[in-house]
């Protein structure tokens, strides 16, 4: 490197540390670290260039180090306001889980693992469904809505909506007939301004088999004001739109999306689904409710049976999986539900102790003819003890009321005990004593 050249990237640097207003001044020791790595680079330009930095070169590094600058003055404010700024609590993303559906966010305290096997137990209610007819296969909210080419699709939509906010606490079969007759003699049929239009009495009395029906015919009044002002006569298509309005909440929003929108963003949850759910031991919400429900769901099962879990389950436990007394017996994954499996044990230890509490009334009331009752009392025994063991084979449990009356209506191969017996099923006195008299003579 020539002499003058070597002064000049002298004379440059020492301005760039003793000038602040330099635009290199930020940059004196990039540059220099700059230099120091690409020496062989700077020593080939200088040597092309007979010694001198020419202007390119020049206007070259000043770029570089006002791009520099720029950085650590964007780092500096990043700092300070942090610095400044409280401590924020990390937020947990909504990430997507290993099945492809968006799920529930993992921060969910009700999130679960995917219970083994629900695919199997799934496709057995499926299989029992298509072959098993339900109400709501027929009479539910989803298929309520008038369509067709005269119906406008707005129309079709506030129809879903209203039947589904006509559903909260009603069966299936009196929700269709609410619908059908608003349908039939509203003015101009179930639209905004039919609703708007009717006084407040007769709706109320069109609905009046539903339950709730005074504070829903309110509801109703509210949300055809709601869809006519804010969404321009039709109904919102977010869930949050949805739940905003009166009467309205996560489960019949989803339920909405899915019928009138054809939007799958989640899991419609009703009494069924989260009962059902609960007893397959899928999940374990029952008493934290079906919104509870619904994440838990949302947490492992794939997208694609978020709409059909509904339909499934509901007519599934419209015909069989009963709230009161399932038919366990002829339900199709009883080898699979914990609860099935519980209330067979349970029942079997109910008829056991129905034996012990039946022989020893009979030995009481025996009295002097011991020998003679307790004779009598294995031949009841063994008839009850029949009818236990074809419980443990048969898959149908026997509720406690009609196992107590096959022991009372069984009748004894033997006459004499016919003869103790009264009407009513109960040991007489006056047979205990003509039967303890015949014995007397035998002995005798």
């Amino acid at each position: 490197m020539s002499t003058r050249a070597s002064s000049r990237l002298r004379d440059a640097r020492i301005k760039t540390e003793t000038d602040p207003t330099s635009p290199l001044a930020s940059a004196s020791i990039p540059l220099v670290v700059s230099s120091r790595r690409s020496t062989r680079a700077s020593r080939t330009i200088v040597k092309n260039e007979d010694g001198d930095l020419d202007e390119t070169t020049l206007a070259r590094l000043k770029l570089e180090a006002d791009e520099h600058r720029r950085a650590l003055a964007a780092e500096r404010r990043k700092a300070a306001v942090a610095a400044a700024s409280p401590a924020r609590k990390r937020t947990v993303k909504e990430e997507e889980p290993e099945n492809g559906s968006p799920g529930v966010a993992k921060k969910s305290k009700f999130a679960t693992k995917e219970p083994v096997g629900w695919e199997t137990t799934l496709d057995r209610i499926r299989a029992f469904r298509l072959e098993n007819p339900a109400p709501v296969d027929t009479m539910g909210c989803e298929r309520l809505a008038e369509v067709g080419d005269h119906i406008p699709p707005e129309v079709s939509r506030f129809q879903t909506l209203m039947a589904l906010v006509l559903s909260s606490q009603t069966k299936d079969t009196v929700t269709s007939v609410a619908v059908r007759r608003l349908q039939r003699e509203l003015k101009g049929g179930l639209t905004i301004q039919g609703v708007l239009d009717v006084p407040n009495e007769e709706l109320n009395t069109m609905i009046g088999a539903v339950g709730f029906h005074n504070k829903k015919t309110i509801y109703m009044k509210q949300v055809a004001e709601i869809c006519r002002t804010q969404y321009k006569g039709d109904i919102p298509d977010t869930a949050e739109g949805l739940m905003a309005l009166p009467g309205v909440g996560p489960k019949m929003a989803y339920l909405t999306l899915q019928c009138a929108w054809n939007k799958n963003l989640g899991i419609g949850v009703d009494t069924h689904v989260h009962r059902i759910a609960n007893r397959l031991g899928w999940i374990k919400t029952e008493k934290d409710g079906p919104e509870a429900t619904r994440e838990a769901l949302q947490s492992w099962l794939p997208k694609a049976h978020w709409r059909e879990i509904n339909y499934v389950l509901v007519g599934f436990g419209q015909v069989l999986c009963l709230p009161r007394g399932p038919l366990c017996g002829e339900c199709p994954v009883r080898d699979r539900c914990p609860s099935a499996m519980g209330m067979n044990k349970r029942r079997k230890v109910k008829i056991e102790i129905k034996d012990e509490i039946l022989e020893q009334e009979v030995t009481v009331a025996s009295g002097d003819v011991a020998i003679h009752t307790i004779h009598k009392t294995e031949d009841v025994n063994w008839k009850v003890t029949t009818v236990k063991e074809e419980e443990e084979e048969s898959p149908y449990f026997a509720t406690s009321r009609s196992a107590t009356a096959d022991v009372v209506k069984t009748e004894p191969d033997d006459e004499s005990t016919t003869q103790l017996l009264n009407e009513d099923g109960e040991i007489s006195k006056s047979n205990l004593m003509e039967e303890s008299a015949d014995i007397e003579d035998l002995v005798q």
